[in-house]
């Protein structure tokens, strides 16, 4: 309550304007015969046009000042430090031997570097037209990169290994929590700004581009430092690989036949167990092997394998062939790169090229892909302010499960745990998820992934069509052996 002695109460007396107390409701309908505009719009007014979402910790009235004093005047002034797969690994001291002093100086380095990055994309999102990074998707991504940022920004700095554990549970909680929901929300994002027509296709597919290199970049430091923080912990004395545990060797052919056998079931959920399945012809090089990212390698050939097989079988059942034609995959390899070309004779693709590799469709396919993505088992839609604190709250015993499964929640999981949906959002290992999504949720952004992918790797993915008889698809890998001095990880 205003003391008598206010200033207020002092110019109401000047000017003898009666009132009820400020801080009531004004009585407008004397004003007007429609009701106030207080009861009858204000429970439909969407929070995203709000200055504030009021559930946010971090984008709030304090907000502006923070970004500019700690954001903008200090982590955007510090540049990202470019880096090659084989500094990754060792970690500037050009040695392979595990050591305590490596050990912590490692975690040191991932503590600055990740808030360094998130701060640049941070200030990314920021340059967007306010429409865009307002749209509920990207409201999302912008609070959980904040919410990345001043958590590596305030942790403890790291002085002795009982230091680095901590930093490794740390890390692991965020791999696992709300923040394992960007992949998805950047693409219904994207999606969503292309049937709104807020961003010019190109622009979307830049900014897309842009996010998800970074992001493979992001991934790979903090994995490689729990790769080697795991090793040093079990006992080992150096990393034996050339390229750290997180890249394999990789046997093509393997790779090849888990694909098709993924790809099988999907055609079978997609009609019925006993329908013909396309024989899957391997040609070439086929005792191929190469180190590269086990996910990234299981995604980009399940998903270009999915897309053929689908095509092989619609066109088999269209013109009432006696069995579905075969599809037949080369590899070749030489001293930069691995090629592998996909052949099939499945009528040619229809859609305009630009489509394929963008993920600024027409609205009616945007719509539906946003439409199936909304649809997808274990992909939370809702506002992550309802969730804000369970990664945090949520220990899961990190120590004794970090003995049992080293690479929990990192890209090397995929490859020895089939049920990955073991976290509190369920959408732990996005890349894997969607790959495994049943036939019914058509994303159409398969191919667009695959080249962002396949160009981060030094190489390349395009195709040949010919309308009416088939599709020459080719996927190029760079040789990371030959590329390990690259900086490679300057994606920021």
């Amino acid at each position: 309550m205003l003391s008598k002695r206010s200033p207020i109460t002092c110019i109401r007396s000047i000017h003898s304007v009666k009132t009820s107390n400020i801080t009531s409701i004004p009585d407008f309908t004397k004003y007007s015969p429609i009701r106030p505009i207080n009861e009858e719009l204000t429970p439909y007014i969407s929070e995203t046009l709000e200055g504030y979402p009021h559930k946010s910790k971090y984008v709030n009235r304090q907000h502006f000042y923070h970004n500019k004093t700690v954001l903008i005047d200090d982590y955007l002034k510090k540049s990202p430090h470019p880096m090659s797969l084989a500094q990754l690994a060792q970690y500037y001291d050009d040695s392979t031997t595990l050591t305590k002093h490596k050990i912590i100086n490692s975690g040191r380095f991932v503590k600055e570097e990740l808030a360094i990055r998130m701060a640049h994309k941070i200030y990314q999102l920021q340059q967007l037209p306010f429409n865009v990074v307002n749209n509920f998707h990207f409201v999302q991504v912008y609070e959980s990169y904040y919410n990345i940022f001043e958590r590596f920004r305030k942790f403890p700095r790291i002085k002795t290994i009982e230091d680095n554990s901590r930093f490794v549970e740390f890390t692991r909680r965020i791999l696992q929590d709300f923040n394992s929901l960007n992949l998805p929300h950047l693409v219904m994002g994207a999606l969503e700004c292309n049937i709104l027509e807020l961003l010019p296709r190109d622009e979307i597919d830049a900014l897309l581009s842009s996010l998800l290199r970074a992001r493979i970049s992001r991934r790979l430091i903090v994995e490689e430092h729990l790769s080697i923080s795991a090793n040093y912990l079990s006992g080992k004395k150096e990393n034996t690989l050339v390229l750290g545990d997180i890249f394999q060797e990789c046997q093509a052919l393997d790779y090849f036949m888990e694909a098709s056998r993924t790809c099988e079931k999907f055609v079978k959920a997609m009609y019925f167990d006993d329908i013909p399945i396309p024989e899957l012809i391997i040609e070439g090089q086929k005792d191929l092997t190469f180190y590269f990212l086990p996910t990234h390698l299981q995604y980009i050939l399940g998903e270009i394998l999915r897309n053929i097989y689908e095509a092989t079988i619609k066109d088999y059942i269209r013109k009432g062939l006696a069995k579905p034609e075969p599809i037949v995959i080369t590899i070749v390899k030489n001293d930069s790169s691995f090629i592998f070309r996909f052949s099939d004779k499945a009528g040619g693709i229809l859609h305009h090229e630009e489509d394929i590799w963008s993920f600024g469709k027409s609205k009616e396919r945007a719509a539906e892909s946003l439409n199936n993505f909304h649809k997808l088992p274990g992909l939370q839609t809702v506002s992550l302010y309802d969730h804000l604190y369970n990664g945090e709250e949520h220990d899961m015993n990190t120590r004794t499960l970090m003995a049992n499964r080293p690479y929990m929640h990192t890209s090397l999981e995929a490859m020895g745990h089939s049920n990955l949906k073991k976290g509190p959002y369920k959408f732990e290992m996005p890349l894997i998820e969607m790959l495994e999504r049943a036939p019914r949720y058509k994303l159409g952004i398969g191919l667009a992934m695959c080249k962002i992918y396949a160009e981060y790797w030094n190489g390349d993915l395009s195709l040949t069509t010919i309308p009416g008889h088939g599709t020459d698809t080719v996927l190029t890998l760079g040789n990371l052996m030959a590329h390990s001095d690259e900086l490679q990880l300057d994606k920021v």
